[in-house]
């Protein structure tokens, strides 16, 4: 059974393991909580080209309001990226805010390359997006941490039902929460990138 992170519910989570799959040029990966961190540090080490930080936080819901005329409208996700890190930049963002990044429910991050087709993302239901055009070069940090490749993947999102949802929640850690990173990290030259629809 996969271990979920803090703020994330799956009912049938006894459903779910530890795989990874490849689709073209992207591999998706259910990863126990306790392993985020690691997959995440790893990708960061493996580039020495400047890389970029993003956060995808659900819109305030003062904004969402007026945006959705009913509730069959699309919620709404405001994005932010630190644009030329390096990596000991990226891993001191990361080091200090992993607790939260990896745990929050609501949210969603990851860290790319400037320049490269490439990325990593922490998905909701501690699913790991990575995008990369020779992707096969990115499966070693998945095998490293004995998180096996298979054909098909089952992710939380094939188990939900009326009767079996899913749960994702705001967490908060010494006091903060993923909607003060934005202020947290305005030293860092955080900038909001744009507003779009939820996926």
């Amino acid at each position: 059974m996969l271990k979920m992170t803090e703020g994330c519910t799956v009912s049938k989570a006894d459903m779910l393991s530890e795989q990874y799959e490849i689709l073209e040029n992207k591999i998706i990966a259910n990863v126990n909580a306790d392993k985020i961190e690691d997959v995440i540090r790893d990708y960061i080490l493996m580039h020495d080209k400047p890389m970029f930080f993003f956060l995808e936080l659900p819109t305030n819901q003062r904004d969402e309001e007026k945006l959705r005329k009913n509730d069959t409208d699309p919620r709404h996700i405001d994005v932010y990226y630190i644009d030329g890190l390096n990596a000991e930049q990226a891993l001191e963002i990361f080091s200090k805010y992993e607790h939260l990044l990896v745990n929050d429910g609501m949210s969603r991050f990851g860290f790319g390359v400037h320049g490269q087709a490439t990325e990593i993302m922490r998905d909701k239901y501690n699913m790991i997006s990575l995008l990369a055009d020779n992707i096969e070069k990115y499966t070693d940090i998945f095998n490293s941490h004995n998180i096996p490749r298979c054909e098909k993947l089952v992710t939380a999102w094939d188990t939900f039902s009326y009767e079996f949802p899913g749960e994702c929640n705001k967490i908060d850690v010494n006091g903060k929460t993923v909607y003060d990173l934005p202020d947290e990290l305005e030293g860092m030259r955080i900038y909001f990138a744009e507003r779009r629809e939820d996926y």
